[in-house]
């Protein structure tokens, strides 16, 4: 089981960047939801260990479903037989930062078995559509009616 976090703030999206040769790629801060951790505090702490930033976790917005064999793109830690759930969290940061300047929220601390990944980017939402974001349903729903309602509750992305 993880979790991701949807980190908003002042109409951009904090990101993690990868690179790969001839491609440039993003995905959302998160990770492994650690045995008996509630799901919005594995997201939190998730974030504070990639980004060095304390978030709000609002909520679930999203549950994804990944079978890790259908992907090239994994984490060296995922074994091919994973079927993985990972929870989606709307998020904010904490008061203390969010009267930062972008160049001050956020310090990329690597995952050592990740390859590839360089950093962290707060991207504007009006350029989200012009890149590539990992899942592409993250992209699909910054793109459109962000966040969406409440009333809709959590919404399930299966795995294609």
């Amino acid at each position: 089981l993880t979790t991701r976090a949807i980190i908003l703030h002042r109409e951009h999206v904090l990101l993690i960047r990868a690179e790969d040769p001839g491609r440039t790629w993003y995905f959302l801060p998160g990770g492994l939801v650690e045995h008996g951790e509630k799901l919005e505090d594995a997201c939190a702490r998730e974030v504070l260990e990639e980004t060095g930033l304390d978030v709000q976790v609002r909520r679930a917005l999203y549950l994804r479903e990944f079978i890790a064999e259908k992907h090239q793109r994994r984490s060296v830690h995922m074994p091919s037989k994973h079927h993985v759930l990972g929870m989606l969290f709307l998020c904010e940061l904490s008061p203390q930062d969010a009267g930062k300047p972008f160049a001050e929220l956020g310090e990329f601390q690597p995952d050592t078995g990740a390859t590839g990944v360089k950093g962290l980017e707060w991207v504007p939402l009006k350029r989200v559509a012009e890149i590539e974001i990992m899942p592409p349903h993250v992209r699909e729903a910054l793109c459109g009616d962000f966040p969406p309602a409440a009333d809709l509750g959590l919404q399930f992305w299966p795995e294609d």
